[in-house]
């Protein structure tokens, strides 16, 4: 039985990538989660302003940014929403520097399930003062 339900946005250029998330986030029993995706920062930054989003799975390379530029953006627009980082690659420098600037968590695609999304997820909103 779900008992939680947290609104997600997913700003993710690839449809497969963004869907698979999905799909194995609707195996989580304990959450509902209400998944909005967007393939561009700029789209994602309008449905954070129109939207009630309680945390962002953020990929780093998108159409319209990329790389340590896509975080900092977006912390600055948003800057309590709790924000994951996820990436093809595991360039860990990055990744340390993301987390440095204030990321909440990261997330290696390939590397995870949806039992490992849900748990950063919760750690993420947890560990963010609330706005």
């Amino acid at each position: 039985m779900k008992n939680k339900n947290i609104k997600l946005l997913v700003i993710e250029d690839s449809p497969s990538d963004a869907e698979l998330l999905s799909s194995l986030l609707k195996r989580v029993n304990e959450i509902n989660f209400d998944i909005a995706h967007s393939t561009d920062l700029g789209g994602g930054m309008k449905k954070i302003d129109s939207d009630n989003v309680d945390v962002v799975i953020l990929d780093l390379g998108l159409p319209d940014s990329f790389g340590i530029t896509t975080y900092e953006t977006l912390r600055a627009h948003s800057p309590k929403l709790p924000i994951i980082i996820i990436t093809g690659n595991d360039d860990r420098e990055m990744l340390a520097e993301a987390m440095n600037k204030g990321a909440d968590n990261y997330l290696i695609k390939d590397a995870f399930d949806g039992n490992r999304v849900a748990v950063a997820i919760l750690a993420a909103m947890r560990n963010k003062p609330s706005a």
